[in-house]
């Protein structure tokens, strides 16, 4: 369990952000995808799902992978599409803040936390590894690590050469939610002075999509897919995959202050719980849910009615947007008017392990700009969904504090609060 009790805790700020996303090759052009409602939906082209009872998808598309900077050598060959997409959106949130050129920086005071998933695993290899004869032969098996969830972030240290430490968080759709968290937790206990953090990930491959396929979690609205990621809407009958990378940096404000840092936001409130239910089930009072949030609000030490906005996790399936609804309105049950939801997968789709860094991100992006994203794909509201969602436009708005959630498979919650900067 977190400890609030820390009397002398650091404060932690943002001075670099970075994304590859459906609706962007950069965090400027996801914002601005955002606000205009973008949706980059269509049927998947990364392999042949026309026999999927879903067959769409959020693709990053027009973008053929390539790499800021060149990847150290022999390191290619171990990046999957997930780990070249948070490549990409490391470089530039290390770019943005000025990390390698500023010789001050005591990089065994850095670290990296980053939140995966399984990856973009690659069938084809698998295969042709399993119909080997002589496998210790094959000069292929060596990048075998390619398919680990935890290659990237040693990838990523190197490129930046911190010795701080390196962190993989992996509990499913709240992954990057809780790398997030964790980071900001280091840094304000004093454990480190900069981190990498953020998440990455790219499941549309033939063997993910036809696990959720299974489930019943995907939408089958073949007939219009731009419509059919429709959080808190009555007629939701699934979420739409997405893929993406979200990267930050966090840094301990006088050491961002003194460097000469441009501060883009500051981290102020975590939470972190386990539903201890069932593993794809929230629990239908939403516990676990509810505990994060108020965590994150005791952590920031603010009452609920301060919070202007809240990033929901919103998958447009049933039982998820109805459970975190009622979490949503027993720690917000004054803030009709005042607390504005929306969830912005309807746009981007479900980055899964990346979902948390994503829209923790179009947080920080909505309370530096003072702006609250759109609820898009929103015909009928559910009368079961009682909460104050979005309007169907982006909306102007003057507050401090905004809030992302991400609820995992396995029971995991998380909430982060992120606060205007105001120098």
């Amino acid at each position: 369990m977190k400890n609030h009790l820390l009397t002398d805790r650091r404060r932690v700020v943002i001075t670099g952000v970075g994304a590859v996303t459906p609706i962007g090759n950069s965090m400027a052009e996801t914002w601005n995808g955002i606000i205009e409602s973008r949706k980059n939906v269509r049927p998947i082209s990364i392999f042949d799902a026309s026999k999927f009872s879903c067959n769409f998808a959020y693709q990053v598309e027009d973008y053929q992978l390539e790499l800021r900077q060149n990847v150290p050598t022999g390191q290619l060959p171990f990046m999957n599409r997930a780990a070249r997409l948070g490549w990409n959106a490391a470089d530039e949130a290390l770019v943005q803040a000025n990390i390698f050129k500023d010789s001050s920086i005591n990089l065994s005071r850095m670290a990296t936390c980053i939140g995966v998933g399984m990856g973009a695993a690659d069938l084809n290899w698998y295969a042709k590894i399993y119909r080997q004869d002589k496998l210790d032969q094959d000069g292929d098996l060596q990048y075998y690590p390619k398919h680990f969830p935890s290659t990237l972030a040693p990838i990523l240290s190197a490129k930046i050469g911190c010795t701080g430490g390196n962190f993989t968080v992996h509990t499913a759709c709240a992954s990057s939610g809780q790398a997030i968290g964790e980071a900001f937790e280091m840094i304000a206990c004093g454990d480190a002075d900069i981190i990498l953090t953020g998440g990455a990930d790219s499941m549309i491959n033939a063997f993910q999509v036809a696990g959720f396929c299974l489930l019943g979690a995907l939408s089958s609205r073949k007939s219009d897919p731009e419509t059919a990621s429709r959080p808190f809407d009555r007629d939701r009958e699934g979420f739409v995959l997405g893929e993406g990378a979200c990267m930050f940096i966090f840094e301990e404000y006088e050491h961002a202050v003194r460097r000469g840092a441009k501060i883009l936001g500051e981290v102020c409130g975590y939470g972190v719980t386990e539903s201890a239910y069932r593993i794809t089930d929230l629990h239908p009072e939403g516990r676990g849910t509810i505990e994060a949030m108020q965590m994150a609000l005791d952590d920031a030490g603010i009452e609920s009615h301060q919070v202007g906005y809240i990033n929901a996790h919103g998958t447009s399936t049933q039982l998820n947007d109805r459970i975190e609804s009622l979490a949503i309105s027993k720690v917000f049950p004054s803030s009709k008017g005042k607390t504005l939801v929306s969830s912005t997968k309807s746009m981007t789709g479900h980055l899964i392990s990346a979902a948390g860094a994503l829209e923790f991100g179009i947080a920080l992006m909505s309370v530096k700009n003072q702006v609250v994203p759109p609820s898009v794909n929103l015909f009928n509201i559910d009368p079961n969904c009682n909460i104050e969602l979005a309007p169907s436009t982006a909306t102007d708005l003057t507050f401090d504090y905004a809030m992302s959630n991400s609820i995992g498979f396995g029971g995991s919650n998380t909430s982060v609060i992120v606060r205007r900067y105001i120098p």
